[in-house]
């Protein structure tokens, strides 16, 4: 599994204004070169997205959105697996190294954890498919990465149970967010896989890949 520990110092990271927050952030993005044999799909942040989000931030106590600098994600990047494989990344610039202090330890709580299962199983009660039920429950990913400032990975899993005619189909999905922070930058990595839990291996090579570039950019 992967996450990334705490073993650069965030005095390395140069200072990011406003000004220049959303070049930043997207410079640390996956792009499609990352994941070639990968289809690209958009991944707009929409309004009900922001709503949410700012509704996790509260309850898991972490800087408000409104706060941020700059909050920019990739593109969406599907598998061409058999099984449903789909990844981004999120790349949000703080106003202050104090206030991704604050988020760390924040994520860290236990009740962060509650806080994740809740927003999916309400995500989930619009969107699960119709006549299933399902468990959620999310745990921590262990650390096997240097080059960071502090680590948040947490893998959340749902089990669907899925009637089809007579028989009842289990369904399990995936969703690891590997977050790691670097001066004012907090990245996501945002795997969701069906069937089968995410690859340890890629989602290793894509977080170096951006914890090199966070440092290319925030120097």
């Amino acid at each position: 599994m992967v996450a990334a520990g705490a073993t650069a110092a965030l005095a390395a990271a140069r200072q990011i204004s406003r000004a220049d927050a959303k070049a930043v952030a997207t410079a640390v993005n996956l792009r499609h070169s990352d994941l070639p044999t990968f289809k690209v799909a958009g991944n707009p942040i929409t309004s009900q997205q922001r709503q949410e989000d700012a509704q996790l931030s509260a309850c898991i106590g972490e800087t408000p959105p409104s706060e941020r600098l700059a909050d920019v994600q990739s593109q969406d990047f599907v598998g061409p697996s058999p099984d449903t494989v789909t990844i981004s990344s999120e790349t949000q610039i703080q106003p202050s190294v104090a206030a991704v202090t604050s988020d760390l330890a924040a994520i860290h709580r236990p009740v962060a954890l509650s806080c994740l299962e809740k927003a999916l199983v309400k995500a989930l009660a619009t969107s699960a498919p119709k006549g299933s039920s399902y468990t959620v429950s999310a745990a921590r990913l262990p650390a096997t990465l240097p080059g960071t400032s502090g680590v948040a990975a947490v893998r959340v899993t749902a089990i669907f149970h899925v009637k089809s005619g007579s028989k009842t189909v289990t369904v399990p999905a995936y969703i690891d967010d590997v977050g790691f922070a670097y001066g004012q930058a907090e990245v996501s990595l945002d795997v969701i896989s069906t069937l089968q839990a995410p690859s340890a291996t890629l989602e290793t090579k894509l977080a170096v890949a951006l914890i090199a570039r966070a440092h290319s950019a925030l120097g």
